[in-house]
């Protein structure tokens, strides 16, 4: 099993990713052998989520095909951070073309899974890699996709009298108001495109009087 679980998220280099509209289904078959595949959303933006969502998918998926000799998975979430198993099958031969079917379409925060019912005859690793890379993909074209934007929150303090300064920065930032909070200093917290949240808070940080919030290092 190969993955790389990212113990923390590093700022992303954009903010509109791919992602499966629902859950579909594909079929490949080869020298008796049946290979179904099935792809599925997950937590968009969300990367703990997305992995229990994925995990209570493939236990579905597992015992609904109870007495089948492989259930290969492949799941892929921000830029990066992916995992895959070949479920017994050799070294290379399944879940990497499984991940591949997301991969080469630009899906993220998807899982996709091929069940093999063996038909007694032995493909090879190339039979194998066209067969779990074609069932993921059909499983993939069948759910469809469609872009989302991932958004993260940029958290600003200032005295009231900048408030409408304060509004004009974040509307031309394309950034929108989530919560609000008022002390003796206002606070915003502002949900804009991850891609933009750096130019966001160095305009913020160009008005006299307005703070950036950051959580502080762990």
């Amino acid at each position: 099993m190969s993955e790389n679980p990212n113990a923390t998220t590093p700022e992303p280099s954009r903010d509109t990713f791919p992602v499966l509209c629902g859950e579909g289904q594909g079929i490949f078959k080869a020298k008796g052998s049946k290979f179904i595949g099935y792809a599925a959303p997950l937590v968009f933006g969300k990367k703990e989520a997305s992995e229990a969502m994925a995990k209570a998918f493939l236990e579905r998926i597992r015992k609904e095909h109870h007495s089948a000799r492989h259930v290969v998975y492949a799941w892929q979430l921000g830029e990066g951070d992916h995992r895959s198993s070949d479920d017994g099958e050799p070294a290379g031969s399944s879940g990497p073309p499984t991940h591949g079917a997301l991969r080469s379409r630009d899906l993220h925060y998807s899982v996709a899974a091929v069940v093999r019912y063996f038909g007694g005859v032995k493909l090879g690793v190339g039979g194998l890699i066209e067969a779990y890379r074609t069932a993921a993909g059909e499983a993939c074209d069948d759910a469809g996709s469609a872009p989302r934007t991932l958004e993260v929150n940029v958290t600003v303090s200032f005295e009231p009298a900048l408030t409408g300064h304060v509004m004009m920065v974040g509307k031309q930032g394309g950034a929108r108001i989530v919560a609000e909070r008022y002390e003796r200093q206002c606070v915003l917290d502002w949900a804009v495109a991850a891609g933009s949240k750096s130019a966001l808070e160095a305009e913020f940080e160009g008005v006299h009087g307005v703070t950036v919030l950051r959580p502080k290092a762990q």
